[in-house]
């Protein structure tokens, strides 16, 4: 009898916050706009309650509850949406994007979507424009990193134009008459936060990596986008996130100078994007510490200013280089002989090569000190073990010099684990990691040509910052966005060989859809407003055909969006699977 009353009380216990709500149809503000009904709601509150039904009133949740308790609140002007059983999650937040002005990186006109596309491409490029005409371009992911042309591949197929193929943003790779152009030789100077891949006399084989890529940026016609081409490229980027379930965003890193052109975007067509916060990108490096200084005290503003549907996030910086290089900063070399292009032309020939430092420590306390003394939130880009560590300390140094409650600072990426005091002070600093779960699976190719054993089982650790007591906000960084796919892979730990890296790591699925919610929300300061079902905060939320709390675990990556809603309007209406992954690639 006692077990019976206990479970009763539980049961009750549990239902008390479903029946939270005392409005009645026969007051009008007891009316509401929406109800959608006959449905799995999964709230995400504090219990991860499962409700049947949710009302709508003027762009936010009214009530949550049972289907009966909320029918009470329909009139005849009542639009009740019946959901036949499928799932109505809070609206995905996705923590980490990137979007950029143009449509293309660097001012790329063409994409070679194969190396085994390259010479069909390049040729049919360069019979397009005269000789001596630049041809920029883009290589697809994963493919470019594993098979990178050098300058005499890319002769052979185009000797009479410079080339540039850009791989992603932070690598690229020129032929001769690029190299010439660039001013680039076996003299030219390595720079401090990048790599000039050089041949065994020093000659310079094509291939630039994240700093050295201003060698090439430099030289490159790239004209001027008229604002009306701008905001046109930023809303079609934008407009690719409802279709995902995607009904906020934070834009990890937008430059000053493009902060009108976004606001001039939601003014416009805000209504139909997701929400968005924007992170102000900040490079200090080695030399432009006065400069970036100067940049934070010219806005005038910090962290929080803006509305519901646009506002301004953290000042982000990076650290370290990066995965799809690979040139991450680690606490000790790379394993082995590192092959950074499967031709092996650039080798870590003396084992002793551990990444890169964009932003020495000195250089990031001096802009973060006085970004946090202005109010701004700091987001520090720390793909490797080494930087995590170096970033920490800095961000203690700055807590302790200057304090400040609920600054939530974060660390972008996190991806080589790092050293457990290290853990332990995150949790003890309360500094939040961004993390990206799709890395797992879709730069899994990038990390064997760095690390190996226990490195490369435990990257990107997801229950390791759980079990310190970390908070975690989930997003894409590139692509693919597919908050899907990121709930998939921080559960299966799968990667694009198929294979399963670091079991270990793996999350619940209840886990991991909190962390593509209210994580992100709670990050950029709206876990009062957004990132779950509840009373009074905005009706932001996805209809998805199939219920990711009981499908196979593989098959969350291709579980259909059917509805997204902003603010109670849906914004999209269909059945999206977003194609996610592509079969690897012969090696």
């Amino acid at each position: 009898m006692e077990n019976v009353m206990r479970k009763v009380a539980h049961l009750a216990l549990a239902m008390a916050p479903l029946m939270a709500f005392h409005a009645t149809a026969t007051d009008p503000d007891g009316v509401a706009d929406t109800i959608y009904h006959n449905a799995k709601v999964v709230t995400v509150n504090n219990n991860f309650d499962i409700a049947e039904a949710v009302a709508v009133k003027d762009g936010r949740i009214m009530a949550v509850g049972n289907d009966s308790q909320i029918q009470t609140l329909a009139s005849a002007d009542t639009k009740l949406v019946d959901l036949q059983g499928k799932t109505l999650l809070p609206g995905f937040y996705d923590g980490h994007i990137h979007v950029g002005t143009g449509p293309r990186p660097f001012g790329a006109t063409f994409n070679i979507p194969t190396p085994e596309q390259l010479r069909k491409v390049l040729e049919q490029e360069a019979a397009k424009v005269p000789a001596g005409e630049w041809l920029v371009g883009l290589m697809n992911r994963p493919y470019c990193h594993m098979k990178m042309p050098n300058r005499w591949e890319l002769d052979a197929i185009v000797p009479d134009h410079p080339v540039m193929l850009a791989c992603g943003v932070l690598k690229l790779t020129l032929n001769s008459m690029a190299i010439d152009k660039a001013g680039l030789s076996k003299d030219t100077p390595e720079p401090k936060d990048g790599l000039i891949v050089r041949d065994e006399q020093g000659e310079p084989l094509g291939v630039l990596t994240m700093g050295a890529r201003r060698y090439a940026t430099s030289v490159i016609p790239n004209p001027a986008l008229s604002d009306d081409s701008a905001r046109e490229n930023l809303r079609a980027q934008l407009k690719k996130f409802p279709p995902m379930g995607v009904t906020s965003v934070n834009i990890a890193g937008v430059r000053p100078n493009e902060l009108r052109l976004i606001q001039d975007v939601y003014a416009r067509w805000g209504d139909e994007l997701p929400r968005a916060t924007l992170q102000i990108f900040l490079f200090p490096g080695y030399d432009n510490v006065e400069t970036s200084l100067a940049e934070i005290e010219g806005l005038g503003f910090h962290t929080g200013v803006g509305d519901d549907r646009l506002k301004l996030g953290a000042i982000k910086m990076s650290m370290d280089g990066a995965i799809a290089v690979p040139d991450f900063r680690t606490l000790k070399p790379y394993d082995g002989k590192v092959r950074f292009d499967e031709r092996g032309p650039w080798e870590n020939q003396k084992g002793d090569f551990d990444g890169v430092t964009v932003i020495p420590q000195d250089s990031l306390y001096k802009v973060g000190k006085r970004a946090h003394e202005l109010g701004w939130q700091l987001g520090i880009h720390t793909i490797g073990d080494a930087a995590a560590v170096q970033a920490v300390e800095v961000l203690e140094r700055i807590l302790k010099e200057s304090p400040r409650e609920d600054h939530r600072h974060h660390l972008h990426h996190l991806t080589i684990r790092p050293p457990e005091e290290t853990l332990a002070k995150l949790a003890e600093l309360d500094i939040i990691v961004d993390t990206q779960p799709n890395y797992t699976y879709y730069n899994n190719a990038f990390m064997l040509a760095a690390v190996s054993g226990n490195r490369l089982e435990r990257q990107n650790p997801q229950r390791s910052l759980l079990d310190h007591g970390i908070k975690i906000a989930y997003g894409s960084d590139g692509l693919p966005h597919g908050p899907l796919l990121g709930i998939w892979a921080a559960t299966t730990r799968m990667g694009y060989d198929g294979k399963v890296y670091g079991a270990e790591e793996a999350i619940k699925v209840e886990e991991a859809i909190r962390a593509y919610t209210l994580g992100p929300a709670y990050l950029t300061f709206d876990e009062q407003q957004r990132g779950s079902i509840e009373k009074g905060k905005v009706a932001d939320m996805v209809v998805l055909a199939e219920d990711p709390l009981t499908v196979d675990p593989l098959h969350l990556r291709d579980v259909a969006v059917e509805k997204t809603i902003v603010a109670g309007k849906e914004v999209f209406t269909g059945s999206h699977v977003e194609p996610y992954y592509q079969t690897p690639p012969a090696q």
